[in-house]
């Protein structure tokens, strides 16, 4: 393995995405095997995009346009922009690791070295879709039905150990994100990385003007002390500008993200509500941070309260 071992973390990264997502690599007796990808004709900038990214450590040829018949669709053909590689040790050795007897399976210890961001870009461009319902974010869904379930267990652990993102399993063998604070997360984890034509899978909408409501119903867990509401959320609420940019900030959001939004789940009936004014600078500095995180007015009223806790 010493060939691939010698490529960068961000190479291996963008090999391991498009693996975990449309690429494979062909199998035939006594020919040699071949890293290969194709994508549909509306996909055609993403296709030559992982080519020309990939061309400089994969030996490929430039994507070319086919036409499938396929009469079980109402076009009865389909059109896609596929390529393959030449002959190279690279794809060797990475046939060695992802398919050991012959069928693609997902070599974990070296997954878990190369599973940066970039990783999971491009497997989310791949096979990834953003569920939007009544202009609301509903999910994210990774279209893992080709791998086995065990391994898709073992999938949703390191996306847990690596970025604190809680995924399941649904019925179709899929990858499920239903948390929207972590959806929010998600798609700012993978946004440096995804390509013009990907646009549309981290298009989020933007929040509900709920906050614009000057009176509003606030629900806060019982542990804070509050005896005076409008008094003391409004200090609480002074912490707003700190918590913004706080959250604008990569690293401090990828921080509170995992040591502070576990805390924020609080179940509404074990949760106090408080009926409070807001001033308009609060509305928007609120509805900004909401935008940021999927958070709602409560969660962002509590990060406040805890952030510095």
């Amino acid at each position: 393995m010493e060939i691939i071992q010698q490529l960068s973390i961000e190479t291996l990264s963008m090999i391991s995405g498009k693996l975990l997502g449309d690429a494979n690599i062909s199998i035939e007796k006594d020919r040699h095997p071949r890293f290969r990808f194709a994508h549909c004709a509306s996909d055609k900038a993403w296709c030559f995009y992982c080519y020309e990214q990939l061309n400089k450590y994969l030996p490929l040829s430039k994507p070319r346009y086919r036409k499938i018949i396929d009469n079980r669709i109402k076009n009865g053909f389909t059109e896609q922009y596929y390529t393959q590689s030449f002959k190279s040790r690279v794809v060797f050795q990475l046939k060695e690791l992802w398919y050991p007897n012959n069928r693609k399976t997902i070599p974990f210890e070296f997954l878990a070295y190369s599973f940066t961001p970039i990783c999971l870009a491009w497997w989310y461009q791949d096979d990834g879709h953003l569920k939007i319902e009544n202009n609301q974010v509903k999910k994210v869904i990774l279209s893992t039905d080709g791998f086995t379930k065990a391994e898709n267990e073992t999938l949703i652990q390191l996306i847990r150990q690596k970025y604190s993102l809680n995924f399941s399993l649904d019925k179709q063998n899929r990858l499920i994100l239903y948390d929207k604070p972590q959806i929010f997360y998600f798609i700012r984890l993978v946004k440096p990385y995804v390509h013009e034509s990907m646009k549309r899978k981290i298009a989020i909408p933007s929040t509900s003007k709920e906050a614009t409501k000057k009176r509003t119903t606030i629900y806060l867990p019982n542990v804070l002390h509050i005896t005076r509401p409008t008094k003391d959320i409004h200090a609480m609420l002074e912490q707003l500008p700190v918590l913004h940019n706080k959250l604008s900030n990569e690293h401090t959001y990828k921080k509170l993200f995992a040591e502070k939004f576990p805390i924020l789940r609080t179940n509404k009936t074990t949760a106090k509500p408080y009926q409070i004014e807001l001033t308009q600078k609060h509305i928007e500095l609120i509805n900004t941070c909401r935008q940021i995180t999927g958070l709602t007015i409560s969660q962002v009223v509590h990060l406040c309260a805890i952030h510095n806790i």
